[in-house]
């Protein structure tokens, strides 16, 4: 029984303690569900508020809080977080659940099964420049204290979500305002558990950013010791405009329409102690960009820029960009009147005074310098416009529809240097329009480097090709435009570089205006400037080139072209002067050249050839093996002042503008005086100077009369031309002058400061008829025939000229008189055969010579004054002409007689022999002797001669008488036997003779015997007139007997017995005059 009930009360315990543990339990989770569900919800709401609100300083309140014990669930609605006044909503979100895994229990840690946000919203404001509605809170955050350095929190949360977020971003300094509207974030898992650490989060967000969407996905494992990530963002039509107003500069520009799609792939990595890693992948896309000045005028449209990421290392600075593409680009650059570029005006200008303060770097740690490389830039279908506006010199250049690609892009700021691989361009349209009438270049300021300034980068290009390029180079700044053609164009430049003594290769292949062709080839470099190139040029046509020099010159370049073949060698020495110079061949070619005046042909060439050419530069020289001039043809004038109008095909400052082939026009220069003395003339020298087939077409308007020449074929060589002075260039030439030939040869050095030349000339048998005209204007008659030839000898040395000029005129013959001529009536029929010998033939010889120094000096005048004064000599002294010519002088045209005698003496007979032999020479030539008697010395010669005729007359009777034979004239009175003859001449004559005392005749001296016979002898005026004419017999008996002159050429012209005329002053009375006709 007591066991029974012992039992009984042991059940009882047991059933009552089961029952306590079961209400317990029970009552526990009543508790538990009561407290969960009503006690707690409101204890975290008050909590919550009252501890935010607290450490905000700002009202935070939360509509309702519902929590779900069993389900370890939590919702949040209506959270309010206000700004600090109160007035207006800071934060908000409309509910959140957060649902806790019941796994958190077990493994002892949180396991968040789901978070799940609704409609969160953020409402920032900018309130100045450097104040946000945030300072509050990011200040408060930043004055926590550290944790401790202990294990990370294990923690997981799993399928977390953002569901129709909303930020508002207000800017109150830039009055803008921005939502990021549609905000969702998915996050389906990250967790810090061992196990699952290494386990990727694949977080996704989207949303839409001032209307554009954007998308954020990737993967990552931010708990790992690797901090490793992948990210996704992709953000399209971004309306740039509207971020302008936080560049940390004022822009001053204009941008439109520009919208921007991003595409970037972001790999981040920080290992444990180790350095982190961000690298970024994708592509940039802008598009319909244009960018004007701040009046609107558009500098740049951009259809489409897309840019290709290769790997962006963020925190090494190494940026890589696969590929950069701008399609469509056109780009407007001008230049203002001051000379402003307006990309510069688009250039930043500061918002402040205050320089922004560099960037703090880590402790101890240098910022890395950024490194960029670009493997494929393409520009395509691109249009440049440049415009100059200088009121000096406008320009307006154009490229249209061109192709640019740049490869393997390398920039390296720290190292401030800059690599491409190549530079490619295909089908350029280039268009330069330079200058306006009358615009001068304006000088270039010298440019000066800051000693302070940073070195510039050196940039290295390894190849630049240009192919099928075209230029057309138009120039407005003269009266008349000049258009250059230089297409196709193709360039190629290899190991370009702004490196100091970096050389690159060039070669340029070109046509130039449709016939000419370019081809350069060799090495260039920048710094310093040099040059190592082989140029072949051929037939380019210098048209163009006129404009520049054509209002320096009086003639008109109606054709030419230029072709030259050599090398190029330019070095720019420390000093900055060009050394090196020029080696090859050179030529211009089919020149024609006209007056500019009357547009009469002037000059042309078909070749000008330089062969061998070496000029140098610093010190200058020019040696040239051999020049060649073939087929030409000059006009060439000699005006009456004796300049000749080659001189004139340079304006001089004076002389201004004249015809070069009107020979009326051509204008006088006077005579250059002595050069002052000046530096030695640099080397220069032409081994060899070649002309052929040449024409020229001479008139001499400074000899009187006028005379024009056609000269032919003229060719041959001057050997040796030098400014060595004591050098001596060899002439060899020959031609035809109205086609006679001419050679002229010597020795000449032009080229040293004075004139040196030891020159001979000759043309045989040029014919005269043709210049009948000229004779006939000028001289009155027509040439009927003749032929001229003539033979120079010139000697210039030490500024004197000696020189011989012989004329041969063989067999000129007057015409008749040309009726009307300007000449006056000139005895030129005498002038000739005064000059001509027997044969026909005129040889005169004129030496002249005279100082280059005399202004007056003129090798022409010096010619024309001697041909004037011997043809001055035929006309008005023609035995002073035969004199020269024959020896005798003036003193040929009287034969001198002894008073009263008509007999010629041994000193007159040396006259007749000139005379004779003139004669003979001249067969044309007729001669008139008028005998002359002196009333007062012939009379009494006459009686004189009276006397001793008779005394003569006596001895020839004795002689007679004594059986000898004898003449009159022939009988010689010897002084001794005179007395005794003139006693009885005396005795016989019938005058009263004086007597004695005894009526004898006295017996008287000789002296008075004389004296008393010529008192009473009686001479007559007919005595004198008889006496005149025995004495022109005499000189024409022994003209015809002795001197062999045939007798019809001599005329005896009736003597005169009265006294001489005034003419002859210089001779004696007693004579006989000679008269040529």
């Amino acid at each position: 029984m007591k066991n029974k009930l012992l039992q009984r009360a042991l059940d009882f315990s047991k059933e009552t303690a089961t029952k306590r543990v079961a209400l317990g339990f029970g009552f526990l989770v009543l508790l538990f569900t009561v407290f969960g569900y009503f006690v707690l919800p409101a204890i975290i709401k008050s909590q919550a508020e009252q501890f935010i609100s607290g450490k905000l300083h700002r009202q935070m309140t939360v509509e309702k809080i519902k929590v779900s014990p069993y389900a370890m669930e939590i919702n949040i609605h209506g959270l309010k977080i206000m700004e600090p006044d109160g007035k207006a909503v800071f934060a908000s979100f409309e509910d959140l659940k957060v649902d806790l895994s019941s796994s958190s229990v077990f493994r002892m840690a949180p396991m968040v099964q789901e978070v799940r946000l609704n409609r969160p919203y953020f409402h920032l404001v900018r309130a100045d420049a450097s104040h946000y509605n945030i300072d509050d809170i990011v200040q408060l955050i930043a004055s926590q204290p550290p944790s401790p350095d202990d294990k990370p929190a294990r923690f997981a949360v799993m399928n977390i979500q953002v569901e129709g977020g909303r930020i508002e971003f207000e800017d109150r300094p830039e009055q803008a305002n921005h939502k990021v509207e549609d905000l969702k974030l998915g996050i389906p898992f990250i967790s810090s558990l061992p196990s699952q650490i290494n386990i990727f989060v694949e977080p996704l967000l989207s949303a839409k950013v001032n209307g554009a969407p954007l998308l954020f996905k990737g993967k990552a494992l931010p708990l790992a010791d690797t901090r490793e990530a992948q990210l996704n963002l992709d953000l399209e039509g971004v309306d740039v405009p509207n971020y302008l107003k936080y560049l940390p500069f004022e822009p001053n520009f204009k941008l439109s329409g520009s919208k921007l799609d991003i595409h970037l792939n972001a790999s981040f990595r920080q290992p444990h102690n180790k350095a982190m890693a961000l690298l970024l992948k994708g592509n940039l896309a802008l598009k319909s960009v244009e960018v004007s000045d701040l009046a609107g005028k558009s500098v740049l449209r951009l259809p489409e820029l897309a840019v290709q990421l290769g790997e962006i290392s963020v925190f090494d600075g190494k940026i890589g960009i696969q590929k950069v593409a701008l399609n469509g680009l056109v780009l407007n650059v001008d230049k203002d009147k001051n000379g402003t570029l307006n990309v510069s005006r688009l250039l930043p200008t500061a918002k402040s005074a205050a320089e922004p303060k560099a960037a703090a770097t880590e402790k101890g740690v240098k910022s890395p310098g950024i490194q960029l490389s670009v493997e494929e830039f393409l520009v395509k279908d691109a249009s440049l416009k440049f415009a100059d506006e200088q009121t000096a010199l406008p320009m307006q250049a154009t490229a249209e529809k061109f192709d640019l690609s740049l490869q393997k892009i390398a920039l390296d700021v720290q190292k401030r240097e800059m690599r491409i691989g190549e530079v490619s361009s295909d089908s350029a349209n280039l268009v330069l329009l330079q200058g306006k009438p009358g615009a001068v270049a304006p000088k270039k300021a010298d440019a000066a480097r800051d000693k302070g300034e940073a070195p510039g980068f050196v940039v290295n290009v390894a190849k630049v090709a240009l192919a099928n390029w075209s230029a057309q180079i138009e120039d407005r700044s003269r009266a008349r435009p000049t258009i250059t053609l230089v297409a196709p164009l193709s360039l190629n430049l290899a190991d370009i570089s702004t490196q100091a003594g970096q050389k690159s290769a060039l070669e340029v292949q070109a046509k130039v205006n449709k016939t000419g062709q370019l081809a350069i080839k060799g090495k260039v470099g920048l710094s310093p400037l040099h040059a190592d190139l082989a140029l072949d040029i051929q037939e380019v046509d210098i048209m163009p080139l006129q404009v520049y020099f054509t209002d320096q010159v009086n003639l008109l370049v109606t054709r030419a072209n230029l072709s030259t073949k050599g090398a190029v060698q330019l070095d720019q020495g420390s000093d900055g002067a060009l050394k090196g110079g020029f080696k090859g061949d050179l030529a211009l070619g089919n020149l024609a050249a006209v007056d500019k005046a009357s547009t009469n042909d002037f000059l042309r060439w078909k070749s000008l050839a330089f062969a061998g050419v070496n000029a140098q530069l610093s010190p200058f020289s020019l040696n040239v093996e051999h020049v060649v001039l073939s087929d030409y043809f000059a006009r060439v004038i000699l005006s009456p002042e004796g300049r000749i109008n080659l001189q004139d095909i340079m304006r001089s400052q004076a002389g201004g503008a004249k015809s070069l082939t009107d020979e009326a026009s051509v204008a006088s220069t006077p005579a250059t005086p002595k050069p002052a003395a000046t530096k030695s003339m640099p080397p220069v020298s032409i081994k060899k100077l070649v002309l052929q087939g040449g024409k020229v077409r001479f008139t001499d308007n400074f000899i009187k009369p006028n005379y024009t020449a056609n000269l032919a074929a003229l060719g041959g060589m001057v050997s040796g031309l030098s400014s060595n002075a004591k050098s001596m260039a060899t002439v060899d030439l020959h031609g035809q002058v109205n086609n006679a030939p001419l050679k002229i040869a010597g020795k000449v050095n032009p080229l040293k400061g004075e004139l040196a030349l030891d020159i001979k000339a000759e043309v045989k048998s040029m014919e005269l008829a043709p210049l009948s005209p000229y004779s006939g204007k000028y001289v009155g008659y027509g040439i009927e025939k003749g032929k001229l030839s003539f033979e120079v000898a010139y000697k210039v040395e030490d500024r004197k000229l000696t020189a011989e000029n012989r004329l041969i005129l063989d067999q000129l013959t007057f015409g008749e008189r040309v009726e009307g001529s300007t000449a006056g009536n000139l005895p030129v029929h005498l002038a000739v055969a005064l000059l001509r010998d027997r044969n026909g033939v005129i040889d005169i010889n004129l030496p002249i010579g005279g100082s280059l120094d005399d202004p007056q000096f003129s090798v022409g005048g010096l010619i024309v004054r001697v041909i004037v004064n011997l043809i001055g000599k035929a006309l008005t002294a023609p035995f002073a002409l035969i004199g020269s010519l024959f020896g005798g002088g003036e003193e040929l045209s009287w034969l001198e007689f002894d008073a009263g005698r008509a007999a010629i003496t041994q000193a007159q007979e040396a006259k007749l022999k000139t005379l004779a032999k003139a004669l003979t020479e001249r067969p044309a030539v007729k001669l008139e002797i008028t005998g002359r008697a002196d009333p007062e010395t012939d009379r009494e010669g006459l009686r004189r001669a009276s006397i001793d005729r008779k005394v003569r007359a006596l001895k020839l009777k004795d002689m007679v008488g004594r059986g000898e034979s004898a003449e009159l004239d022939s009988v010689v009175v010897k002084p001794e036997e005179y007395p005794a003859l003139l006693t009885r001449v005396y005795k016989d004559e019938k005058f009263t003779k004086p007597r004695n005392l005894i009526g004898m005749q006295k017996t008287l001296p000789v002296e008075e015997m004389e004296k008393l016979m010529l008192t009473n002898a009686q001479i007559s005026d007919d005595d004198l007139t008889n006496l005149a004419n025995r004495r022109a017999q005499a000189a024409k008996n022994w003209l015809v007997k002795t001197g062999r002159v045939p007798e019809e050429r001599i005329y005896i012209v009736a003597g005169k017995g009265s006294a001489a005329s005034s003419e002859n002053a210089k001779a004696k009375p007693n004579r006989a005059d000679f008269s040529l006709k």
